[in-house]
């Protein structure tokens, strides 16, 4: 099976929507994703998910289901060094880099910046959220990994390469495809849930750009267990395609040069 997370398109935050380049950024996407074979999508309450999805949706005549879970991921927390809010997943490397247990999947939530918020219950939400998804589809999340049945007939099967471990280990494929339409924050705390690694990583050490495209696949080598492999991350191609240039939005400084 295949999971796909789109950040929605250029925001209009102060109206919950998208700017002219937002709207413009959806439609490329829509042609994109037209061509696929979705089972699913799932989009974010937010107006700024909802409006990207809409114009995909529209294409492929299908419904979204809004999961509250896929909002962003807005909660606030006490920066030790000025005393005020900040969002888990906007602080100065100064700082962050100092405590390795950001970086640690078990440790992070026990920081005293974590805990003085309600980030261990909203990332909770984000990942009951996910495993419930998962488990429609008959997957079931078992310590890091997941336990499935649930395969078909897998056409691209082929023997094991001699001296390589280049080969699946049951002859099954999975082809369901479930599109999630959401934010920068929530998408990466979803992620994280799925490839088992702290989501402080990759807040503040990856970028994915309105309307982008990330794709996880399901790998099962062992038989009724599978696990989560990040196959493209923040794909952009359909902009270039429409030569659009790529929204810096979500960056914290400005660093994209927007005229390739």
């Amino acid at each position: 099976m295949r999971l796909i997370f789109i950040r929605h398109g250029d925001p209009d935050y102060k109206n919950d929507s998208l700017t002219k380049k937002g709207w413009k950024e959806a439609k490329l996407l829509s042609e994109r994703v037209k061509k696929w074979n979705v089972t699913k999508f799932f989009v974010s309450p937010f107006g700024r998910a909802q409006a990207t999805a809409s114009l995909s949706l529209k294409k492929k005549k299908m419904e979204g289901e809004t999961l509250e879970w896929l909002r962003e991921f807005y909660i606030p927390v006490k920066d030790p060094v000025t005393g005020k809010d900040r969002l888990p997943w906007d602080f100065m490397p100064s700082y962050y880099s100092q405590d390795e247990r950001f970086f640690d999947k078990d440790k992070w939530l026990s920081t005293p910046v974590m805990q003085s918020g309600p980030t261990e219950a909203r990332y909770k939400e984000v990942s009951d959220g996910i495993d419930e998804v998962l488990l429609r589809y008959g997957f079931t999340r078992d310590g890091l990994i997941y336990k499935t049945d649930g395969s078909i007939e897998n056409p691209n099967f082929n023997p094991q390469i001699e001296k390589y471990q280049l080969v699946t280990n049951k002859k099954v494929w999975d082809d369901r495809t479930l599109v999630f339409v959401c934010h920068l924050g929530a998408m990466f705390a979803a992620i994280s849930h799925l490839i088992n690694m702290s989501p402080f990583v990759l807040w503040h050490n990856f970028y994915v750009a309105p309307t982008s495209i990330t794709v996880l696949n399901v790998e099962e080598r062992e038989r009724g267990k599978t696990a989560f492999r990040i196959e493209r991350l923040g794909d952009t191609s359909h902009l270039y395609k429409g030569k659009e240039k790529i929204s810096s939005s979500g960056y914290f400084t400005d660093l994209l040069d927007e005229s390739k």
